[in-house]
């Protein structure tokens, strides 16, 4: 309720304040309020799309996918904001990998909002990596980046609206869903995700199922 409640709460301040002319009627306050709007949209869809996944009614348009396929889309999508970041970022599929099946707009969902997550917790000159490797039954992700992360922030990094209370993050304007949203996604594919802290690097694992 509080993460609904503070949008709305400062878009009904600025419009009042504009209508009670406190704030005049221009192009920067209507942005402010605007800027609310938008954030009580995302927050919206993703609380939707969220409790679909949780209750397994989200639809999924299931195909056959190259791994290597979706590595290289994510880091295609990604590479313009890794250079303004100052970011090395990579993908690599090792050869031969089996074809999942799998959503292809919903796996690419779940790399956007680990590599999204990667950029805010990865320092300038820092490398963030999206590599698929065979594991016998199936395929390994994996999106590892030089930011480190504590045992605390790792424990509850899948939790509704955590988040890690650090000021070397980026604040990237999310809604604080987007892991929770992954980890259901990852599920609704019969797969696994879990999160990896170590010195001086933070490694995000899923595994998923080879193609029956």
């Amino acid at each position: 309720a509080h993460e609904l409640r503070t949008p709305v709460t400062v878009l009904r301040g600025h419009l009042e304040a504009m209508l009670d002319g406190v704030y005049p009627l221009d192009v920067e306050h209507v942005a402010v309020a605007y800027e609310q709007t938008l954030h009580l949209s995302r927050l919206v869809d993703d609380l939707r799309l969220l409790t679909q996944a949780e209750a397994g009614r989200l639809p999924l348009k299931l195909e056959a996918l190259a791994p290597g396929d979706l590595v290289a889309q994510s880091i295609a999508r990604f590479e313009p904001l890794a250079q303004d970041a100052g970011i090395a970022l990579r993908g690599e599929a090792a050869a031969g990998l089996p074809s999942i099946e799998g959503d292809r707009a919903r796996l690419l969902q779940v790399f956007d909002n680990l590599l999204t997550n990667a950029l805010r917790h990865t320092a300038a000159e820092g490398a963030i990596a999206l590599t698929a490797t065979n594991t016998g039954g199936g395929v390994r992700f994996v999106v590892a980046n030089t930011g480190v992360i504590d045992a605390e922030t790792a424990a509850h990094l899948f939790d509704r609206f955590w988040r890690a209370d650090d000021a070397r993050v980026r604040d990237a304007g999310g809604s604080g869903l987007g892991l929770a949203i992954t980890r259901q996604i990852v599920l609704l594919h019969g797969g696994a995700i879990r999160v990896e802290p170590a010195d001086g690097e933070t490694r995000f694992v899923i595994d998923l199922p080879a193609r029956g």
